[in-house]
């Protein structure tokens, strides 16, 4: 699975995209994409779990909306949480 994480939705489509291109999308896997803004608060999120093009709106639970940055107190967490959530909607 790969996880990012954008400042826009078309970025993170684009993203996706990219990556779905590039054969990143295995099997048993999802490509996931987090948009925030500049207080780190998700604002949109989309997977491609489908290896299509068209990406899938998520709803993002409570204690995933606040996005701690890399190298933060609390980021590994997000990430395992983030990863948990995508993995428990494949």
């Amino acid at each position: 699975m790969s996880v990012r994480v954008f400042r826009s939705s078309g970025k993170a489509i684009e993203g996706g995209r990219t990556a779905v291109d590039d054969g990143a999308l295995t099997e048993d896997g999802a490509i996931a994409a987090v948009v925030i803004d500049s207080s780190r608060q998700a604002m949109w999120a989309c997977s491609f779990n489908d290896g299509t093009w068209a990406p899938e709106e998520i709803t993002l639970p409570e204690d995933l909306l606040t996005v701690p940055a890399t190298g933060e107190a609390g980021h590994g967490d997000w990430l395992h949480r983030w990863q948990q959530h995508i993995i428990s909607r494949l």
